[in-house]
């Protein structure tokens, strides 16, 4: 007999958008890209740093230039992580949905 350990998840939508300090999305163009983090924190600690996965489920844009955005999850520990969105040339941004997983052990 193996020693299964029960998994635990944890999700939410985050909502990142043009009212955040230092919003980076709508500037300008630019010839290097432009990066929005914001941390997550769960709501309990996991045993070791968890799988996260992120997705994309909502995006207002610009119309006028190509769609550009990228978006991940960084810095993973076992009390968060850091959710990273990044745009680059004249793509502008005024808010991106992102929904998150974590799956690991408490």
């Amino acid at each position: 007999m193996s020693n299964l350990v029960p998994f635990t998840m944890l999700s939410a939508v985050t909502v990142l958008d043009s009212s955040l300090p230092d919003w980076k999305l709508l500037d300008g163009p630019s010839d290097g890209p432009r990066t929005q983090r914001y941390e997550v924190v769960f709501e309990r600690p996991f045993t070791n740093a968890p799988l996260v996965h992120v997705g994309i489920t909502g995006l207002d844009a610009s119309k006028d230039d190509n769609l550009r955005l990228r978006v991940r999850a960084v810095d993973i520990a076992s009390h968060g992580f850091v959710i990273e969105a990044e745009t680059w040339l004249n793509t502008r941004i005024w808010a991106v949905d992102v929904t998150w997983l974590a799956i690991g052990t408490v």
